[in-house]
């Protein structure tokens, strides 16, 4: 949503609700608390007029100036956001239970079937019940290293392709723009685990412009998702006679109806052409996601009913398909800005692997540190979810002395944390080494959120992007399209994108040259 309706919301919003700020800001009679710091609000609105993009950063000014406990309204709901690691660890650790639930913004209940995903539910019987399937089905150390050969065969594809690429180049530099590469390679992979179906040809040489097209339509379709839920979006925030159908500002509530038609006849047909795979006897269908799924919904039907499988489905690809290549993205980012880092990283990966060289395994990723080093780093100056997935209190509580009354909305600054000065020496700059040996190991570093509420698919998200990124620095040699460095400016939305997609000039590596033409 842009300024000038924003504006246009924030009008209508106090000429339409005028009247009743009297009663809104009537005294209870109870005694005072003292509430988080922040600045003042306007009416109906709160705060909404302070969204700037990207929200992050907004938040992180915010803080520095009225405290790293910061109070504020989001239209008519209260909001608390922490930006140290002292205040993340008193809301997710000590008081990991009072923060459990999940606010229940109105696009998320539209775009996750009424707050039914693992990521929107609220803590109780529901979200055990789901998290116990998607843990067992998807994230078990066990499935991650069943799912290994997925990953092995689409980072090989990705390289067959750019290998066939650069060859068309008649033996000169080529240029590559990343972002849609990863994407495509992210979205095979999920594909392989979900349903055995390699969708889109990111390996092939020629692809076809139909199936090219498919995978534009899929990257938009979980791109829209992110930028239109989520704490960074307005339109949740907006009185429910904005979000109407009649009124609908900025055509928001319309953009996510039509996004969930599109995502549920995309999911469906997907576990419908697995059902009916299965009932031709194909057993090897079974230990996919869905398989898996249909298989216990044969057992217990209410259990595991479509609609279930269509959240855990669209669940794992978003986290596993923006978010991860997001992280590829912004590790290449900067080691073409840090091209020594990327270089010992290669070193230590031949030196490893041994001579003759092979393609990289996912064996072997427990025997790269320093790979796992740039990762993390990356991870800590470019987290996937800046600020977490929002959490929001079930109970009265107190936070850094401060009255944080049930219903709140706890958003955790982890951009915040990540380069907070008083942890980290040079914050802002990208140093690997920081992680060797276990150090820092006991400061906080939470791309994958804390708590009950983590994330549980760390190891398979870690595994996916290792192998991906480990495979672009074995096989090529990299280099910046300009002299100048990288542009790391961040774009906005749930997640956090680069602005400007990263391109690069690449060319096979002459140690790899006999491997690279042979990848199956």
């Amino acid at each position: 949503m842009d300024g000038t309706t924003l504006r246009a919301a924030i009008l209508v919003t106090v000429l339409l609700l005028a009247p009743l700020l009297a009663l809104m800001h009537r005294r209870s009679g109870s005694p005072r608390r003292k509430l988080p710091p922040g600045p003042v609000p306007l009416p109906v609105v709160g705060h909404l007029h302070l969204f700037k993009k990207p929200l992050h950063r907004t938040l992180a000014r915010l803080a520095a100036r009225h405290g790293v406990v910061l109070g504020l309204r989001f239209g008519s709901r209260s909001v608390l956001v922490v930006s140290s690691a002292q205040a993340a660890e008193e809301c997710l650790g000590a008081q990991d239970v009072a923060f459990a639930n999940r606010p229940q913004l109105p696009s998320g209940g539209i775009l996750s079937y009424d707050w039914s995903t693992m990521g929107t539910t609220n803590y109780g019987p529901y979200w055990r019940h789901v998290r116990r399937i998607a843990v067992t089905e998807i994230m078990a150390a066990h499935r991650v290293d069943h799912f290994a050969d997925v990953h092995v065969r689409e980072a090989r594809a990705m390289a067959r392709g750019l290998f066939h690429a650069a060859r068309g180049a008649m033996g000169q530099r080529a240029r590559v723009e990343l972002k849609s590469r990863l994407f495509e390679l992210l979205l095979n992979t999920m594909m392989g685990m979900i349903c055995e179906k390699s969708h889109h040809g990111a390996g092939s040489v020629t692809i076809d412009a139909g199936v090219r097209e498919e995978a534009r339509w899929f990257r938009e379709m979980v791109e829209a998702a992110m930028t239109l839920s989520g704490a960074s979006t307005v339109w949740d925030f907006l009185p429910a006679a904005l979000r109407c159908r009649w009124l609908d500002v900025g055509g928001v509530g319309r953009r996510l109806w039509r996004l969930r038609e599109s995502r549920t006849k995309f999911l469906q047909g997907l576990i419908d052409e697995q059902r009916k795979e299965m009932e031709k006897g194909e057993e090897g269908r079974r230990r996919k996601m869905i398989g898996a799924l249909l298989s216990m919904q044969h057992k217990d039907p209410e259990a595991c009913p479509d609609q279930l499988i269509r959240s855990l489905c669209i669940s794992s690809f978003e986290a596993g398909t923006v978010t991860s290549a997001d992280t590829i993205e912004w590790a290449m980012s900067l080691l073409l800005n840090n091209p020594e880092v990327m270089l010992r990283a290669r070193e230590q990966m031949d030196a490893c692997i041994g001579e003759p060289l092979r393609l990289l395994e996912a064996t072997d990723l427990p025997n790269l540190p320093y790979l796992r080093c740039i990762i993390m780093e990356t991870l800590r100056l470019y987290p996937p979810a800046p600020l977490l997935v929002p959490h929001e209190s079930s109970a009265d509580c107190t936070v850094g002395g401060f009255y944080i009354p049930h219903g709140t909305m706890l958003l955790v600054n982890a951009f915040a944390i990540h380069r907070d000065p008083q942890l980290w020496h040079e914050p802002a700059s990208f140093v690997s080494e920081r992680f060797e040996d276990g150090r820092n190991g006991d400061k906080m570093v939470i791309p994958f959120g804390m708590g009950r509420r983590r994330c549980p698919a760390e190891q398979l998200g870690m595994q996916m992007v290792g192998l991906a990124l480990g495979t672009m620095i074995q096989c090529f040699d990299w280099e910046r399209v300009e002299q100048d460095l990288v542009d790391m400016t961040e774009g906005s939305g749930q997640t956090m994108p680069k602005h400007l997609p990263l391109e690069a000039f690449y060319q096979p590596r002459a140690s790899m040259a006999l491997h690279l033409p042979r990848i199956e």
